[in-house]
Order: structure tokens, then sequence, then C-alpha cells
């Protein structure tokens, strides 16, 4: 990677990664602490409904930002002003089918509640319709600052209004204006900071151009999210809404704890990818760097919160939730792969190859069909231990085109993260037996004593990319000293 794209990664890097911990784990925060005013059940609620939000969400952006960034290089006025007025109308279009659709939902669930959030809650799908473009140009730019800010601002708002609706006894509503509030403040700012506004132009041939490859990524995404989000549905389907509350709350833990890393990573390197697609020596190099840090410190996080979950739960959550900790240990394990088939995924956008993204995703369909249906009859332990089984099956057909096209299947890239398995293996064990009570101390000696397994380990195996890390910090911290 040469200095020019190094500092920009580094640079954006720095930005995205101040995002996620500031927005998503300060989202995080937000909603463990909402979760002990309201309980599982005002959770279950919003969880049944999130499919079909999610659904029409994944239509709308169509793959039109991924389109849109992976054009950089010869992106016009036109296609971008094309590109805002599709997802404006397809925002609008699908707002209208949800709102006339919200009886149905409702019947299906059986909770006749369910009608009226939805039509006030599915408003969100017309409102991030609105900043898909401006998102993308400052993708473009690798302005994740104002990225940044932008979800700073949404989350800061968006959660006192939220906690303050708890308060008042609003239950469910919180969360409902939580999602709205968020969801407007980010665009707001987004568009504040982008300084664009679209053009009285429509262009056919510009349409043509990006759906082509953006469609692909519209079904791949569309599947994806119906696949992934069907366990939660048929949760609330076939159980009650607090065991949807349960089930929903383990997910959006699990997940933050990993969209934290692999999320920042590749909404950086995405970019810097694409810019370099022709050169695919540089790009193999990026995509080998990228597989490294993201299982170097994902593996520990996820790994280690399945070891910590019984602690956090009864610490954070409450006695109302004790019922949610297999669950999030399963999920936990379910992640721990997660983010590595992403970048798998991520590479065959940056190379253009939106059809081979579909293709994959496809190809998993009935297996994860198939887990589902065997699951559901064994309860929701059942069902997130069937999700852990499909994420290791997903990572190997993520990483069949890797290997095609680079050389780099999922054999080699095991072998990158060999070190990083083990080490959290062995931090697992050493965490899992301590007792000393519970409370904050026990969870605090649970970290500490986890990560200092996990450093020592790799220190003594002296894993290449580790000890490398370890320098360039040293480095840095004897240069500030000189200084």
């Amino acid at each position: 990677m040469n200095k020019s794209l190094k500092s920009q990664a580094i640079h954006g890097l720095s930005w995205s990664l101040a995002d996620k911990l500031i927005n998503q784990l300060g989202s995080l925060a937000v909603t463990i602490y909402l979760a002990r005013l309201i309980g599982p059940e005002s959770f279950g609620f919003i969880g049944m409904l999130m499919i079909f939000m999610l659904l029409a969400e994944s239509v709308i952006s169509g793959g039109f930002m991924q389109a849109l960034v992976q054009k950089s290089k010869e992106l016009t006025e036109a296609d971008s002003s094309t590109i805002f007025y599709v997802n404006m109308l397809w925002g609008l279009s699908m707002y209208v089918v949800l709102y006339i659709s919200a009886p149905y939902i409702a019947e299906f669930y059986r909770q006749p509640v369910l009608e009226e959030i939805s039509r006030i809650l599915f408003l969100v799908v017309i409102i991030n319709s609105l900043s898909i473009v401006a998102r993308a140009k400052l993708t473009i730019s690798i302005d994740f600052k104002s990225q940044t800010i932008a979800s700073t601002v949404a989350t800061f708002f968006g959660s006192i209004l939220a906690i303050w609706l708890a308060f008042k006894g609003y239950g469910y509503w919180a969360l409902v204006w939580l999602i709205l509030s968020k969801a407007l403040l980010n665009t707001i700012t987004l568009w504040f900071f982008c300084r664009w506004f679209p053009s009285l132009v429509f262009s056919k041939d510009s349409l043509k151009s990006l759906f082509k490859f953006g469609s692909n990524l519209m079904i791949a995404g569309f599947v994806a999210t119906f696949v992934n989000n069907l366990y939660v549905a048929l949760v609330g389907r076939y159980f009650s809404a607090t065991s949807v509350g349960y089930f929903t709350q383990s997910v959006n833990l699990t997940n933050a704890l990993s969209g934290v890393i692999s999320s920042t990573l590749q909404g950086v390197t995405y970019p810097i990818m694409t810019s370099v697609k022709e050169d695919k020596g540089r790009l193999v190099n990026i995509y080998k760097q990228l597989i490294s840090i993201t299982m170097l410190f994902s593996l520990p996080v996820l790994v280690g919160f399945a070891a910590i979950a019984d602690s956090f739960v009864k610490l954070f959550l409450g006695e109302e939730w004790l019922l949610a900790i297999p669950l999030i240990v399963a999920l936990s394990f379910a992640r721990t792969i997660t983010p590595i088939s992403a970048i798998n995924m991520n590479i065959l956008n940056a190379i253009g190859r939106s059809d081979l993204f579909l293709k994959v995703d496809l190809s998993k369909l009935p297996m994860s069909l198939i887990a589902l249906f065997v699951a559901i009859p064994f309860g929701i332990e059942a069902l997130a231990w069937a999700m852990v089984f499909t994420s290791f099956i997903a990572f190997f057909i993520n990483a069949y085109y890797p290997y095609k096209l680079f050389d780099f299947g999922p054999i080699k890239q095991l072998k990158i993260a060999f070190n990083y398995i083990l080490a959290s293996v062995v931090m697992y064990f050493a965490v899992i037996f301590l007792d000393i009570g519970g409370g904050i101390f026990e969870l605090i000696l649970k970290i500490v004593v986890g990560a200092i397994v996990y450093i020592l380990f790799l220190w003594l195996r002296k894993d290449e990319f580790f000890m490398k890390i370890v320098g360039e910090v040293m480095s840095k911290i004897k240069f500030g000293n000189k200084v």
C-alpha cells in the first residue's frame, strides 16, 4: 500500500472506528439501559417488524450506494441525481406497500398492537432512502469524519428522546421514536456535510449502468436480509413477544460487537480496494492484511463476550433477561466467523463482480432455510445454535471465489487466523471458571484476565502480525516520549 493510500486508510479508519465506538457502542449502551426500563416484550414487538423494514430498505438501496462508490472515478452528476430520485420513489412506494400490509402483519403475529406501531415505524424507510447518495459521496471521498459527526448527533439526541419517553411510561414507543429520530437527524446532518443537491436531470443510461451492478447486490441483499431475519420472524410467529425480545436483544448485542470491528474496516477499505482493483498484487495484499487485523481483534471480543455473558446479563440487563444468556453465548460464537466471511464478500464488490456476490448468497439460501425449519421445533436456543452451524458453513461458501480468483481460499485464511483462534480458545477456558460471587468486580476481573491471557499467548507464540503491531505501537510511544 503506497503512502497516499495508507494515510487515507489510517485517517478513514480512525474516524470510522470512532463512529463505531461512539455510535454503535453508544446505541448499545442506551439499548441496554432501555431494556431494564421497558422489558423484553417491548423489544419483541419491534423485533417482529424489523424484517419488513430491512427488506424494504434492501430494495430501496438496490446496491446503489456500492454502485456509486464502485464507479467513483467516472461518477457524473446525472448518475447521482438519477439514483437520488429512484431511491426517493422507491422509498415512498415501499412505505405505501408496508402501510397497507400493516393489518396483515399484525394478524400474522397475532399481535393487534403491531398495526399502529408498524405504520409509524415504517416511516424510517422513506427517511433512509434520502440519505443513500449523500453517504455514498462522503464514502467516495473517504470522509468518515463527517459521517461520524452525523451519527453522533443522531445517536445523542435520539437517545435522550428515547430515555425520556421510557421514563414517562411510553414503553415500546420509546424504541420506535429512537429509530425514527436517529434516522431523521442522521439524514439531515449527512446532507449538511455533503453539500450536494440533486439536479433536475434523470438519465436512463445512468440508471441502466448503475442498476446492472446494483441489481445483483439488491437481490443478494434481499436474500441475505430475508434469511438473517427470518429467524426472528418465525420466533415471533411460533413463540411469545417476550421470546422475540430475548432473541432480538441477543442478536443486537452480538451484531454490535462484531460490527464495530468488521464494518469499520470494510467501510474504509472498500473504496480503497476499489481504487486499486486493477492491481491484483496490491489488492490481495490489502485483502490479507484486512483478514489478519480483523481476526486479531474480533475473535477475542466475541469469544470473550461468550465467556462473560452470564456476568454481563446479570449486571446490566437484570434478572428479567436471564433466559437470553444461552442465546448470547451461541450467537457470539456464530459471529466469530462473520467478519472474515464479510471480507470475502466485500472483495467481490470491490472488483465489480456483484454477479458472483449474488451467486454466493443464493447458494447459501437452501442451507439456511433447512437449518431454520429443522431447529424451530426445538425452541429458540436450538435456533441460535442453528445460526452457529450456518455461519461456519457460510464461511467456506463465501471463500470459494476468493480461492478461485486469488488463490486465497478458506484453508489459507484459517492458517492466517490460527494463532488468534487458539489464543481465543485458551482465553475462553481461562475466563469461564472465574467466580467471585458476581457483580462488577467479577466482570472486570474476567475482562482483565481474558485480555492478559490472549495477549500473552500471542506474545509467546511470536505471532508475526501481532508482533508487528506491538512494534509500531512501541515505536510511537518512544517517539512521543522523545518529543
